[in-house]
């Protein structure tokens, strides 16, 4: 029996084959450590320069009279919206941030509005407070997660002690240092969700709209196109969109983490992808040509 051409087999070659690769690539790329050069998109600079601000005017506070310190509006607030399935790819946005800010002098305080992502945002915030030598209640606090979503957003709006009177932790925020002088969202210097589904967006319509803050967010992958309309309204100044986000964040504050080595798989499958695709078009080119030739006159069977 006479075989099929080399061109119509390789067409027809067994899936499995391709899944083989992409594993091999991907174990490659985690096993052999090549630094890929990560270019920060402008809407991933947006979010870093409005931390750098807040830093700024958080080193303009002992130029400040005490009486006009609490209108500075230097601190951070970081809604870590997500739960366990979406932690690998937003974790790493949330610890970049906090610690960036931290490090950097800026009071952070945090919070989440899923009931499942609580204990994930205080081990975020405990390993940039251990990063950055931040001491909890001057620098940084933690408010865990209350129920209400929208209400809860329009509440904080209103009456920050009043949503929020007590910490994760069951102490008073009145008698926390980082939060003693924060009255609404309107106290903040810059607010942020990092949010695995509409989260952010209740952020935007029951938020920024009503109360007017500086808001950014992080969102997974598949979400970041439904924030750019809000980028163009200026309703949302910084975004950082899935894995890739995070890595860019990574590489502008020069601390490489899990985002940046997930990048590594990622870019080798992509180049396999658009490795393939070539191949793919080639042998069916050529086996279009082959055939041709054969049904001309003389051409073979």
């Amino acid at each position: 029996m006479q075989k099929a051409p080399v061109t119509e087999r390789l067409l027809s070659l067994d899936r499995r084959w391709i899944f083989l690769l992409v594993l091999i690539f991907a174990l490659g790329a985690l096993v052999i450590e090549v630094d890929l050069p990560i270019v920060a998109s402008q809407p991933v600079q947006d979010m870093y320069d409005q931390i750098e601000r807040l830093q700024k005017l958080e080193a303009s506070r002992a130029s400040i009279p005490a009486e006009q310190q609490a209108a500075l509006r230097s601190t951070l607030l970081i809604s870590m919206d997500y739960d366990p399935a979406s932690k690998p790819e937003l974790e790493p946005m949330s610890l970049g941030i906090i610690t960036h800010a931290l490090c950097n002098g800026v009071k952070v305080v945090g919070m989440t509005l899923n009931q499942h992502g609580q204990d994930l945002g205080e081990r975020v915030m405990q390993r940039a407070a251990k990063a950055c030598n931040a001491d909890y209640g001057r620098d940084w606090a933690y408010l865990g997660f209350k129920p209400g979503g929208a209400t809860l957003i329009i509440n904080m709006g209103q009456d920050f002690h009043d949503a929020y009177n007590q910490d994760y932790r069951g102490t008073s925020t009145k008698s926390l240092e980082v939060t003693r002088n924060i009255t609404s969202l309107n106290s903040f210097g810059y607010v942020v969700s990092v949010a695995s589904s509409v989260f952010w967006e209740q952020w935007v319509i029951f938020g920024q709209a009503r109360y007017n803050f500086v808001y950014g967010t992080g969102v997974a992958g598949v979400l970041a196109p439904d924030v750019f309309p809000f980028m163009q309204t200026g309703q949302v100044k910084g975004l950082l969109g899935g894995l890739v986000g995070a890595a860019e964040f990574e590489s502008l504050i020069k601390r490489p983490g899990t985002a940046t080595a997930g990048m590594r798989p990622q870019s080798a499958v992509h180049l396999l992808i658009v490795l393939l695709v070539i191949f793919g078009n080639t042998m069916y080119f050529l086996d279009r040509r082959r055939k041709r030739r054969s049904m001309r006159p003389g051409g073979g069977s």
